[in-house]
């Protein structure tokens, strides 16, 4: 069964429906076939720094302890120890390199410091000893371990703070900071890499007893990467949207097209009045109320071409009663001085199918 709807609703209707379904093919055009780049980092060459410091602190003849040392992390008596005994060990680990290495040594730093506001540390006074002199090192293959075991004696550390605290006559806090200066640098092949890593022991001086700390675990990854440009998936999930609704929109255009039928605007007089005013509306001028006449005065004219004539030649303008509805706009009028000529819609051939 067809419906009957305006026509120019239906124009309308089918104008609104072929442009949203050309909007959402060629979404779904762009969506199944160009789903749209993101960026993604990759991983040219990869690497990890790792530095340790191990130590064992071995104590004088006693009688506190069984043992001849004591392993990390404990409380130790500054008179019962002898010397601590410990191993600086670096690992690098990686792609083999085009043409890397670098250098290290080991310090041992003795700082005398006051603590400050907000526990900040204030240096007053450090003395580098040299351990270890400047290596060097090359990485040649996917990994590189460099160890250095040092025995370090703390008695002359003490007595070294102890001499320099005399001379100088300054009451502050002292300590042994014991450092390797791990410096690598060169080409992997894909981009150059800088790295510095520095793993610290720290001893406190001219204390009765004393705890190591420091910067003695150090796992230090890098990597060259490179941002490219990725294709991402198609979306199924919004095709089968846009799918979904290009069928609706095809089935409501069918209909529209093939299945409701244009209402014609079969009404004569309807059509004449809006040609009267397409083509003379800016000459009437409307009124509110009918104009009043005797039969005398009043000249009837064969057409709304004629009218216009009048109107020219008298140069008066052409009248007519303003009505909301269409159908009752029947008249139109030039007055002159003694005439009123007036065209009147309701004596043209099409009066009886207007009615």
């Amino acid at each position: 069964m067809r419906i009957s709807i305006n026509k120019r609703l239906k124009i309308g209707l089918i104008a609104v429906l072929i442009i949203v379904f050309c909007g959402v093919s060629f979404l779904l055009y762009r969506e199944a076939n160009y789903p749209g780049f993101r960026e993604e980092k990759v991983v040219l060459y990869g690497y990890n720094n790792a530095a340790s410091v191990d130590y064992r602190v071995y104590l004088k003849e006693n009688e506190l302890y069984n043992s001849m040392y004591l392993d990390e992390g404990q409380i130790y008596i500054t008179e019962l120890v002898d010397n601590i005994d410990t191993t600086f060990r670096y690992e690098f680990t990686g792609d083999k390199p085009k043409d890397l290495g670098g250098n290290y040594n080991i310090i041992a730093k003795v700082q005398g410091y006051s603590t400050g506001k907000d526990n900040n540390i204030i240096i007053i006074w450090e003395k580098d000893f040299t351990l270890v002199p400047t290596t060097a090192f090359t990485i040649d293959s996917e990994k590189k371990v460099i160890e250095e075991s040092l025995n370090i004696t703390l008695q002359n550390y003490n007595d070294f703070a102890s001499r320099i605290l005399e001379a100088t006559k300054i009451k502050c806090s002292t300590s042994l900071n014991v450092i390797m200066n791990i410096n690598i640098e060169g080409d992997t092949g894909v981009g150059h890499i800088k790295e510095t890593i520095t793993p610290t022991m720290t001893i406190p001086l001219n204390t009765s007893m004393f705890e190591i700390s420091g910067n003695t675990d150090i796992e230090k990854p890098g990597a060259i990467e490179e941002t490219r440009q990725v294709q991402m998936p198609v979306n199924r999930k919004l095709v089968s949207i846009y799918a979904i609704i290009v069928s609706v929109l095809l089935l409501a255009l069918g209909y529209v097209s093939f299945f409701t039928v244009s209402k014609l605007d079969n009404d004569p007089y309807k059509k004449q009045l809006k040609s009267i005013f397409k083509k003379y509306g800016d000459r009437f001028v409307a009124l509110k109320s009918e104009i009043e006449a005797t039969n005398e005065g009043i000249i009837p004219v064969n057409s709304i071409d004629d009218l216009v004539r009048v109107s020219d030649e008298l140069g008066k303008p052409i009248l007519y009663k303003y009505c909301p509805d269409y159908r009752d706009i029947s008249s139109f009028y030039v007055v002159s001085e003694d005439e009123i000529y007036i065209l009147s819609l309701r004596d043209m051939e099409f009066k009886n199918i207007s009615s």
